[in-house]
């Protein structure tokens, strides 16, 4: 179980020997060859296994019909690191001694570890590169806080039975200098802590108003929002940063895609051939060469990955998943669900990986804690 947990933290750092792999995929290796040898007869729950198999045969119909030539070099890598990490949380979760609810308070326990080695790493790269940005064991500080929302949204919702962990995520949020975190809290203030309308109100005034303020204390994030509007209403890219065009730039080739393929999108593994097909189009791109494929991979945005290569069609069934499984029986179980649905809003709106360690565990737990699962698992 400390490996898998591990896994959760440790995407950001790579071990190389000749190709670089990320920590995260070593630690869930080595978690998936122990259950082989420590389990003769490990338990798996089946229904999650056939959900997952029949998406992963429909994503290989609709590129098979649409376009076979991606099928080997594209999607099969894609199907097959998707499915081992679906198939690997299964059985975690199967097999696991604890609750669903109690592996994800072990997460936020590890996690406050990992903020807490934030502020030292965060004075050793300030004092020594001048970044005075928490990141922590990340690669960045937009990594750290996606990664680290659930526990942080979490730590927020409950501050009145732990007000020491409640400061400690906050601070190393604010720390972050990230919109991505920014946008984070203001989600958790607007829809995690406000228990009826007029709360929610009130703290999506409040979230609003943190955003203002981070606009004008954050030299950075005003940069990113003013290139971002500026390319929104002139759709030219000269001299933008490289975050704002990492985004609207793989926005411009998603919605090429959706042009082409609006219900099915140009298939699973497709964005970065769409990448390639569609971003010489795009203007005052001269300034930025040598960062022309910036996350052509990912797309920068899993919103914008889902709707080039699975359409309209994809999207839906993701929003069908969040809406779902969201409500719980339980109240400490909904208090953990509404702190997954902030990552989720977030993995949309900045990160396109599709198998990362965390984003399955974050899947996972989100089921097992919903009245939807619950009443599956009666049946």
């Amino acid at each position: 179980m400390a490996l898998t947990l591990a896994s959760l933290f440790t995407g950001g750092l790579k071990v190389t020997a000749g190709v670089d792999l990320r920590l995260s995929y070593i630690f869930v290796g080595i978690s998936f060859f122990s259950f082989i040898f420590i389990f003769q007869n490990p338990k798996i729950i089946i229904f999650p296994i056939l959900v997952i198999l029949s998406y992963m045969i429909l994503c290989f119909l609709i590129v098979l019909i649409q376009d076979s030539s991606i099928l080997l070099t594209r999607t099969i890598p894609q199907i097959i690191g998707i499915s081992f990490f679906a198939f690997f949380f299964i059985l975690f979760f199967s097999n696991a001694q604890i609750a669903p609810s109690d592996l994800f308070l072990a997460y936020v326990r590890l996690a406050a570890v990992v903020a807490l080695l934030g502020f030292p790493i965060l004075l050793y790269s300030g004092v020594t590169e001048g970044f005075w940005r928490l990141k922590s064991i990340f690669a960045e500080p937009a990594h750290y806080s996606i990664a680290m929302m659930p526990a942080t949204s979490y730590a927020i919702i409950k501050a009145k039975s732990n007000l020491g962990r409640f400061l400690l995520f906050f601070t190393a949020i604010v720390l972050t200098f990230s919109l991505t975190a920014y946008i984070g809290l203001g989600l958790t203030l607007a829809f995690a802590v406000g228990r009826n309308w007029y709360t929610r109100i009130a703290m999506a005034f409040f979230a609003t108003l943190l955003l203002i303020g981070a606009y004008a204390s954050s030299s950075e994030i005003r940069m990113r929002i003013d290139d971002t509007s500026r390319v929104a209403s002139t759709t030219d890219f000269s001299n933008v940063n490289l975050s704002t065009y990492a985004l609207l730039s793989n926005l411009w080739v998603a919605w090429k895609s959706l042009q082409e393929n609006p219900i099915f999108g140009s298939g699973l593994g497709s964005h970065p051939i769409n990448h390639e097909r569609y971003i010489g189009q795009l203007k005052g791109l001269g300034s930025l060469e040598e960062y022309i494929d910036q996350n052509k991979f990912d797309a920068n945005s899993l919103f914008i990955r889902i709707v080039s290569e699975q359409g309209f069609f994809g999207f839906c069934l993701f929003i069908i998943f969040i809406i779902s499984f969201h409500k719980s029986w339980n109240q400490e179980y909904q208090i953990i669900n509404n702190s997954i649905l902030i990552y989720f809003i977030l993995k949309l709106i900045r990160e396109g990986h599709y198998f990362t360690p965390e984003f399955f565990f974050m899947i996972f737990i989100y089921i097992f804690n919903s009245s939807r699962y619950r009443r599956y698992a009666a049946t």
